[in-house]
């Protein structure tokens, strides 16, 4: 497993337990319940990342909730949802300035002897269009942006920035998953997906290697890799 995928899995449990220590509160009157601040996070997650990263990993863990861990650390983008039930809601312009997976990204590079990791999987685009384009988003994106191409065009250059600042701490394979959307929503996104994924790896290092995974739950459908320069996919 790549590395990338065992840091967002560690985050993304840390997180989830998180999440489920704070609805007992609600569910269980006199439940103590842990407060910590994001300095103490941090280092949970830092201890957790180094317990799982000397041992073998459980692979069928559920990770329905790691590209939300992603699009939360968007600039614009906040946590939603009802309980353990994972969403997003647009609060304002979209940006990836100074977002968590970089630092993540060079954390991991420091424990690893060599310093040899350079691939970082990340949740496609076309995922954080299909959360924004969900109805209880509706009035945000309507607020926010005058039309979807602007919308678009900043989720892009989120990417683009991302990416970028993962080059620059080391990274030169970049992996967008892709999961199965369902008919209609998929239809719906389709031109918008493509458009935000062209102007994303746009401009890119030429030595950075973008890759698209499609899969749907732990199938791998397709598989869709080449260099940023090579624009075939998108031509």
């Amino acid at each position: 497993m790549e590395f990338g995928t065992l840091m967002m899995m560690v985050r993304h449990r840390v997180h989830g337990w998180q999440m489920a220590m704070r609805s007992q509160k609600g569910l269980h009157r006199g439940t103590t319940t842990l407060n910590i601040n994001a300095a103490g996070l941090k280092r949970m997650e830092d201890a957790a990342f180094m317990h799982h990263i000397r041992k073998p990993v459980d692979k069928s863990h559920n990770l329905n909730w790691w590209h939300f861990n992603f699009f939360w650390g968007l600039q614009g983008i906040t946590q939603s949802g009802i309980g353990l039930v994972p969403a997003l809601a647009l609060t304002g312009k979209i940006s990836g300035f100074n977002h968590p997976a970089v630092a993540h990204f060079e954390f991991m590079g420091n424990q690893i002897s060599g310093g040899t990791v350079d691939k970082q999987i990340l949740p496609a685009p076309e995922l954080c269009l299909a959360e924004l384009k969900r109805s209880d988003n509706a009035r945000a994106l309507n607020r926010v942006y005058q039309s979807d191409t602007e919308m678009v065009h900043d989720l892009a250059a989120a990417y683009h920035q991302i990416m970028s600042d993962l080059y620059r701490v080391g990274a030169r394979t970049i992996q967008l998953n892709r999961q199965g959307l369902g008919s209609q929503q998929g239809c719906s996104i389709t031109e918008l997906g493509t458009q935000v994924s062209r102007e994303a790896v746009r401009d890119l290092p030429a030595d950075l290697c973008v890759e698209w995974h499609v899969t749907h739950g732990d199938l791998l459908l397709s598989v869709a890799s080449h260099r940023v320069a090579w624009a075939a996919p998108f031509a």
